[in-house]
């Protein structure tokens, strides 16, 4: 008969740093979340980089905000 404790011991977790960095950019307005996007690692923030996202923006914010 097995008493409290004696069953198989759990296996020790180690936590480690993910070795990916990741940036996420969020646009919001005052109802909530209107678009976000993760910029891929390793990709410069340029100008044509931000000129990307806010094309994407542009487009998110007339798909879920047409009134404005």
């Amino acid at each position: 008969m097995q008493g409290i404790g004696k069953g198989p011991q759990p296996k020790k977790v180690r936590m480690s740093w993910s070795a990916i960095m990741v940036m996420l950019l969020v646009f919001f307005d005052w109802k909530g979340i209107v678009h976000h996007e993760f910029v891929p690692h390793g990709q410069m923030a340029n100008k044509q980089l931000y000129q990307e996202v806010l094309a994407h923006l542009r487009d998110a914010v007339h798909r879920i905000r047409p009134e404005m």
